[in-house]
């Protein structure tokens, strides 16, 4: 019986690919293995370019990298199965994610472009490929993300409680699930730490956050920071690292006119994160417990300065039976499931889609 999927997730930090494989039975599952694999240098400096410079973008170009990235993803996922002793013909089908490269969902022609070629993929390994998550939900007038809300509520909704779920990516995402679903992008996790870091220490990120706890408190660019509009609006609401990204900093620093030193901007922008974070988790007063997931709870200042604004205690996913760094990878092998057993999702408190939809193109 095919009843393991596989699922593939590459977030918008370019940081690895995570690979992770379930065994779904209806209402019960278990993982069965996890692992991270490298990006090539070339390919992720390739794909920062081209997602946070939207001016360069060129259509060839851009599916030239889609296929290159597809190569890496069918190795991946080949070398996971070989090193977790799978067997293809137990295996249903690998929902891909695919790497974001730009997410419009509020332009006159809505749009969200994850790259990642499918039929590679699907040929490449001999396995069913789900991708292409977002389109059906945009179509139906939604944002297309997050879909973190349907997998969060699976791996962790319990019938007397009110939880929340914060996952700190490129972009910080919240996930609030009890008695209804409810789930929006907050706004920059970790991508302005990381493009700050890339842009003044050449390094990828902040390794545990120790630059910026170095640093002091810049208060008049907090203020700042936190007037940017899409904060405060009224969700449903995505956003990427298209929009977030080293230009807005830039842009920022300008508008506050004043010489700051490059690790109190790197501090600031911790503060700007954490603060953020809390004032969405505050929103709900109906929230019993909140937990954390993503790369984002590997920056332990980022960690310490949620945990010191928050009256409630903040755990990790791990306290509710799942390692924080695999929910995204497991949450889209739950989603190629939905998919092949054809289960339509209302998303309408999620994204904004005005009707159910079926998630993802099989390949």
């Amino acid at each position: 019986m095919k009843n393991i999927f596989i699922g593939v997730m590459t977030g918008t930090s370019v940081d690895a690919i995570d690979i992770a494989a379930l065994l779904i039975d209806h209402q019960s599952y278990e993982l069965l293995n996890a692992k991270s694999y490298r990006f090539p240098k070339c390919l992720k400096n390739k794909i920062l370019e081209y997602s946070r410079n939207q001016e360069r973008i060129d259509e060839n170009k851009i599916c030239s990298l889609g296929d290159e990235l597809a190569d890496v993803y069918a190795k991946s996922i080949e070398a996971f199965i070989d090193e977790s002793y799978l067997k293809k013909e137990t295996i249903n089908a690998v929902g891909l994610h695919g790497q974001t490269i730009s997410h419009n969902p509020n332009e006159k022609h809505p749009s969200s472009i994850q790259i990642g070629n499918g039929e590679i993929v699907a040929s490449a390994t001999g396995l069913t490929v789900v991708n292409d998550f977002r389109s059906a939900d945009i179509i139906a007038g939604g944002q297309g993300a997050p879909l973190a809300p349907l997998f969060h509520n699976y791996f962790f909704g319990i019938s007397d409680k009110t939880r929340a779920v914060i996952n700190i990516g490129g972009i910080a995402n919240i996930s609030i699930f009890g008695k209804e679903i409810i789930g929006y992008d907050i706004g920059p996790g970790n991508i302005l730490m990381d493009s700050w870091c890339r842009e003044k220490q050449a390094r990828d990120f902040d390794e545990r956050g120790e630059w910026a706890e170095k640093g002091n408190l810049n208060q008049k660019l907090l203020d700042k920071l936190l007037e940017e509009d899409f904060i405060h609006r009224k969700p449903p609401k995505s956003s990427g690292t298209d929009y977030f990204n080293i230009k807005w900093i830039n842009k920022k620093l300008k508008q506050v006119d004043e010489a700051i030193n490059d690790i109190d901007i790197q501090r600031t922008l911790a503060e700007f994160t954490a603060t953020i974070i809390t004032n969405e988790i505050n929103r709900f007063s109906q929230i019993d417990e909140v937990a954390i997931c993503g790369g984002g709870t590997k920056n332990n200042f980022l960690i310490s300065l949620i945990r010191e604004k928050n009256s409630s205690q903040i755990i990790k996913t791990d306290c509710w039976g799942m390692n924080h760094e695999w929910v995204e990878a497991a949450g889209f092998a739950y989603l190629a499931y939905l998919r092949m057993n054809e289960v339509y999702q209302d998303l309408s408190s999620i994204t904004g889609s005005t009707k159910k939809v079926l998630l993802g193109k099989i390949n």
